[in-house]
């Protein structure tokens, strides 16, 4: 609500939001999208990006299956993660 994200708009930038979807499928089916938000956020280094912890909640996914999704996003000066992801990404050696 208070960031512009459309209702019906389910994958990409939606108003000051960027939507990945996590309902239609495992962990394996949300990778993709996530990685396409990886790369949108390196070509668009002017916008910051404040990451929730998707998939967290009414998808029922657990923080430790989800983090990992977002290995490459730790290198990603613009991409703002959950302290969760980090203290898991770190914990699997991923370099903060």
């Amino acid at each position: 609500m208070k960031f512009g994200a459309m209702w019906g708009v389910g994958v990409g930038l939606t108003g000051q939001s960027y939507a990945i979807p996590t309902m239609q499928g495992g962990v394996e089916t949300i990778k993709p999208y996530v990685d396409e938000f990886i790369r949108f956020a390196q070509k668009n280094t002017e916008l910051k990006f404040l990451v929730t912890r998707i998939g967290c909640g009414i998808a029922g996914f657990r923080d430790e299956e989800i983090a990992p999704l977002f290995d490459k996003a730790m290198q990603v000066s613009n991409i703002y993660l959950p302290e969760t992801f980090y203290t898991i990404l770190h914990s699997h050696g991923q370099k903060i």
